[in-house]
């Protein structure tokens, strides 16, 4: 079994995720040193609603350039609210250079429950003619 690390974004904000110097606490005395010690990091938004783009990356942005795409496979996030799933995916996708390779797909990031899709390679769809 893995060893993991629980962050609640909840216990350092409160509804609205927008505090940047409590996003940079949480990477900074949490989500990086467990990173580096090879730890999954699980970022739990119960609680949050709604959150700011400067805030999710001020949480996990350093982390997703210091180790690149593989970090994914350690980091989940739980719990997240429609538009914190977005903001997420989206500085997910800035922050490993997406907008730079407008060709690339989207990187996976995992929300809510444990659930791998990036895993299991989509089948070739086959054509349909006519």
């Amino acid at each position: 079994m893995t060893e993991y690390v629980e962050v609640k974004v909840q216990d350092a904000v409160k509804g609205f995720a927008e505090d940047k110097d409590a996003a940079k606490r949480l990477r900074t005395y949490t989500i990086m040193p467990a990173l580096s010690a090879n730890k999954m990091v699980v970022i739990n938004f119960s609680g949050v609603t709604s959150s700011t783009q400067s805030f999710v990356h001020a949480l996990v942005g350093e982390a997703l350039q210091k180790f690149g795409e593989v970090v994914l496979d350690r980091l989940e996030f739980r719990s997240c609210a429609p538009q914190v799933k977005s903001l997420i995916e989206l500085v997910v996708d800035y922050s490993l250079g997406g907008f730079s390779n407008s060709s690339s797909a989207p990187m996976e990031v995992k929300t809510g429950k444990k659930k791998k899709t990036s895993e299991t390679p989509d089948k070739p769809r086959p054509r349909k003619h006519g």
